[in-house]
C-alpha cells in the first residue's frame, strides 16, 4: 500500500512536469513562430532583450574601432614627432643654402670660374659647381618633401582625433541606451506573474535571433544585393523601362517588374513580396518559422561615386522591431543599391522617388 501510493507521487510529479514543459514549449513556439498572438507585454520584454544583444553587438563593433582608431592615433603620434625632428633638420641645411644665396656667396663661385684662365679647368669647375648646385636644390626639394609629409600627418591626425571624438560620443549613447533597455527588462520581469518562463522566452528568442534568425535575414539581404548587381542589364533589356529626353533620362520600374526580376535573379521565395508607396519601398516575406518586414527608402549618393542607394528605415523580425543599429550594420553589409552608370556611361542619377507601385529615377548625362 505504501508501495503504490508513493508510485502515484511519482506519476503526478511526472505528469505535473510535463504538463510545464509544454506549456512552456507552446508559449515558446508562439514566440518564435506566431509572434503577434503574443501580449503587448511580451512583446515588448522579448523587443526590449533583442535590442539589447543587438546593442551589445554593436558596442563591441564600436569598441573594436576605436582601438583601431587610438593604435591609429599613438603611431601618427609617434610617426609626427619623429616628421618633426627631420624637418628641423632639412629646415636648418635649408636655410644655409638660402643664406648663401642671399650673401652672395654663390656669385664667388662664378668669379672663380671665369679666373680660372683654361678652357679644362672652366670645364672642371663648372662640375663642382653643378654638384654644388644640385646638392643645394636637393636639400630644398627635401625641405619641401618633409613639410608636405608633416603637414599632411597633421591633417591626419586631426581627422583620427575627431573620428575618435564621434567614436567615443557613439559608444557613450549605445551604453545609456543599453542601460535604459536593461532597466525596462528588469521592470518588466518585477511585475511579471511568471518571471521564469519570460527570462525562458527572452533566451529562446535571443538564440533563435543569433543562431538561425540572423543568418536568415542575412541570406535573403545577400540575395537581393547580389541580384542588384544584375539590375541595370535587366532595365536595359525591359521596353519602356527607360525613356530619353535629350541628355535627360528617365527609368520607370513598377513592383511587378521589381518583384519579378528578384524572384528570378536572386531565387527569392514567392512569398516575399515588395512593394513601393509614398517615398517608401516595403518588404515583407514569411519562410518556416520566418516572418520579415523591411521598410526602407532610396536615395541619391555621390560619394564614392553617384548611385541610388537603399536605407533600411525599419526592421521588423518574427514581430519584434530590431535598433537601427542592425539596420545599419546590414546595409554596411550588403549594397542593396544600383549605379546609373552601369547601364549608360556618364549618366548620373539626379532624383528618385516612389509611389504606389511605381519608382521612377530621373538621370542626366555628365562629363563630369
Amino acid at each position: 500500500m505504501k508501495y503504490l501510493y508513493s508510485v502515484k507521487i511519482v506519476c503526478f510529479c511526472l505528469t505535473l512536469a510535463l504538463t510545464s514543459q509544454c506549456l512552456l514549449s507552446s508559449v515558446q513556439a508562439q514566440a518564435l513562430e506566431a509572434p503577434p498572438q503574443l501580449d503587448e507585454a511580451t512583446r515588448q520584454l522579448l523587443e526590449n532583450s533583442l535590442s539589447v544583444n543587438e546593442l551589445d553587438q554593436e558596442i563591441k563593433r564600436i569598441t573594436d574601432q576605436q582601438h583601431v582608431a587610438q593604435t591609429k592615433y599613438t603611431q601618427l603620434e609617434k610617426s609626427l614627432t619623429q616628421q618633426e625632428k627631420l624637418l628641423s633638420q632639412a629646415r636648418h641645411q635649408a636655410d644655409s643654402v638660402l643664406v648663401s644665396y642671399y650673401t652672395g656667396e654663390r656669385d664667388d663661385f662664378w668669379a672663380l670660374f671665369l679666373s680660372t684662365g683654361s678652357l679644362s679647368g672652366m670645364i672642371a669647375f663648372y662640375d663642382y659647381y653643378r654638384m654644388i648646385i644640385d646638392h643645394d636644390q636637393l636639400l630644398l626639394s627635401d625641405y619641401q618633401e618633409q613639410y608636405t609629409q608633416l603637414t599632411q600627418q597633421k591633417n591626419e591626425l586631426y581627422a583620427t582625433a575627431t573620428e575618435l571624438g564621434e567614436i567615443s560620443s557613439n559608444l557613450s549613447n549605445q551604453r545609456i541606451r543599453v542601460a535604459n533597455l536593461q532597466q525596462s527588462i528588469h521592470q518588466s520581469l518585477a511585475t511579471s506573474s511568471n518571471p521564469e518562463i519570460a527570462r525562458q522566452l527572452m533566451n529562446e528568442m535571443n538564440e533563435y535571433w543569433k543562431n538561425i534568425g540572423l543568418y536568415e535575414v542575412k541570406k535573403y539581404f545577400r540575395a537581393i544585393a547580389i541580384s542588384m548587381q544584375q539590375f541595370p542589364d535587366y532595365l536595359k533589356s525591359q521596353p519602356g523601362a527607360i525613356q530619353i529626353s535629350g541628355t535627360h533620362y528617365t527609368i520607370s520600374i513598377d513592383e511587378q517588374q521589381l518583384n519579378q526580376f528578384l524572384h528570378v535573379q536572386g531565387q527569392l521565395p514567392q512569398s516575399f513580396q515588395f512593394k513601393f508607396a509614398q517615398n517608401q519601398l516595403s518588404i515583407h516575406g514569411k519562410e518556416g518559422n520566418l516572418d520579415l518586414d523591411i521598410t526602407g527608402h532610396y536615395e541619391i549618393v555621390n560619394q564614392p561615386q553617384n548611385a541610388i542607394q537603399f536605407y533600411v528605415d525599419k526592421l521588423v523580425f518574427n514581430g519584434l522591431q530590431l535598433p537601427d543599429t542592425t539596420c545599419r550594420m546590414l546595409e554596411n553589409e550588403f549594397d542593396l543599391g544600383f549605379y546609373p552608370q552601369q547601364i549608360i556611361a556618364y549618366l548620373k542619377a539626379t532624383a528618385v522617388t516612389t509611389e504606389p507601385q511605381l519608382m521612377k529615377i530621373q538621370l542626366e548625362l555628365s562629363l563630369n
